[in-house]
C-alpha cells in the first residue's frame, strides 16, 4: 500500500503492508552513495540482508549507534557529522535510517543541517518509531540529562514500514501498544475502547499482528501529530530530572508519563473515565504499575511543574478530545499521585 501523507505543509510517501525486501527492490539505488544509520541491534540483524540490495554501481556504509531510545544525543550527532567526511558532496546520496525513534530523530536532524544532495528515507522497526517518523519533528538531546538541545522540522522523502519487524518483538510490542493507547486518549475514545476489546490479555496482545493499525496511525498523526507527540512527554522527561529516576527503564518512563498525565486529567477535570479499570487492564497485559520506592513522587512532581512552565500540558476536554493547555499545581499533582497509589493498593489487594 502506498499513500501520500501530509503533516501541516510537508508531505512524504509512505509504503506499508510489504516486506523491506519488496520495498527496496522498487527503489532506484543505482549510482548512489548510501548511508545506513541504525541501532546496533538492527545492524546485527539486517546488515547482510540489506547489502544485497545495493547495486554494484553504488557504495554504502553503516553508522551504528546504541540501542537505547535516546540515542539522538549531541555526542552521536557530532560523531555522525564527522563520519560523513568520508562521503563525497558531489555524488547523489541516500540517507537511510533503520531503527528506533532515536535513529529517526538523529538522521532527520543531520539530513536537515548538511549540504549533501541527498534523499532521506526511514525504515522504522516498530509502531513507535513509525509514529516518530510521522511527526516530522527531530530533536538532539543532552547526553547528561536528555533535555532537548536543538529541534527542527523535516519531512523524509519516503517512509517504508514493514510491520512484520514490529510483530517480531515481545517487550517492544507492549511499548508499541502505548503508542496506540495514546491515540485513543488524545484523538478517539472509541478507538481506545476497541483496543480494550481486541487485546484483553497479554496472550492476545502477543499473538495478534499490529498490521491493521498502520493506516489508523497514519490517520491520527495526520490530524493530531503535535498533540500525540506531546501527551505524556513532560511527565516522562521529569523522571530524568528526578533522583533515582534511573530505577525506571526508558520504556517504563514512557508508560508512567502517559499514565500520570492521563491520571492528572481524570483527577483534576473529573473526566468520565474509569481509570481503575484501565489500570486493571494494563496489569492483565503485563505492564508494571508500581513506582519504585526509591523515587520520591513529591520531588518528581516538582520536576513536572518546572518542565510544564516551559511546555504547558495538554488538558483533555474529555477522553479523545484535547482542551486547553495548562500548568499543573502542586496540590493537583498530590491528589493525582494519591489517587494513583490508592488504585495500585486496591488492585494488589494490600
Amino acid at each position: 500500500m502506498e499513500v501520500t501523507y501530509q503533516n501541516n505543509q510537508a508531505r512524504t510517501q509512505i509504503i506499508y503492508g510489504e516486506t523491506v525486501a519488496s520495498m527496496l527492490r522498487k527503489k532506484n539505488l543505482e549510482n548512489k552513495q548510501i548511508l545506513f544509520c541504525g541501532n546496533q541491534r538492527y545492524y546485527d540483524l539486517y546488515a547482510e540482508k540489506l547489502r544485497q540490495f545495493v547495486p554494484k554501481t553504488s557504495s554504502h556504509d553503516w553508522f551504528i549507534i546504541p540501542n537505547n531510545r535516546y540515542c539522538n544525543t549531541m555526542v552521536n550527532f557530532q560523531e555522525l557529522i564527522y563520519f560523513l567526511d568520508r562521503f563525497s558532496r558531489q555524488k547523489e546520496t541516500l540517507f537511510l535510517g533503520i531503527g528506533n525513534e532515536g535513529v529517526i530523530e538523529l538522521l532527520g536532524f543531520v539530513y536537515h543541517v548538511t549540504t549533501f544532495q541527498a534523499e532521506l528515507c526511514f525504515l522504522p522497526v516498530s509502531l513507535r518509531s513509525f509514529a516518530q517518523s510521522l511527526s516530522f519533528v527531530d530533536q538532539i538531546v543532552s547526553d547528561k540529562n536528555l533535555m532537548t538541545v536543538m529541534e527542527i522540522k523535516e519531512a523524509p522523502q519516503s517512509i517504508l514500514f514493514d510491520h512484520t519487524l514490529a510483530d517480531q518483538q515481545t517487550t517492544g510490542k507492549m511499548v508499541d501498544l502505548l503508542t496506540l493507547i495514546r491515540c485513543g486518549v488524545v484523538s478517539d475514545y472509541s478507538f481506545l475502547k476497541s483496543l480494550y476489546r481486541n487485546f484483553p490479555t497479554r496472550e492476545a496482545l502477543l499473538q495478534h499482528s499490529f498490521s491493521a493499525f498502520s493506516q489508523t496511525l497514519i490517520d491520527y498523526y495526520q490530524s493530531d501529530s503535535e498533540q500525540l507527540r506531546e501527551f505524556g512527554k513532560v511527565f516522562e522527561k521529569a523522571f530524568f530530572q528526578t533522583e533515582k529516576g534511573s530505577l525506571l527503564s526508558n520504556s517504563m518512563k514512557t508508560m508512567f508519563g502517559l499514565l500520570f498525565e492521563l491520571g492528572w486529567n481524570v483527577t483534576t477535570s473529573n473526566l468520565h473515565f474509569n481509570f481503575k479499570n484501565f489500570m486493571i487492564w494494563l496489569v492483565r497485559l503485563g505492564f508494571p504499575i508500581v513506582v519504585p520506592k526509591g523515587i520520591s513522587l513529591s520531588d518528581y512532581g516538582q520536576q513536572v511543574i518546572a518542565l510544564a512552565r516551559e511546555e504547558p500540558l495538554l488538558g483533555l476536554e474529555q477522553i479523545g478530545r484535547i482542551g486547553t493547555k495548562k500548568i499543573p499545581t502542586q496540590k493537583e499533582l498530590l491528589r493525582t499521585f494519591e489517587a494513583y497509589q490508592k488504585i495500585v493498593t486496591e488492585i494488589r489487594g494490600e
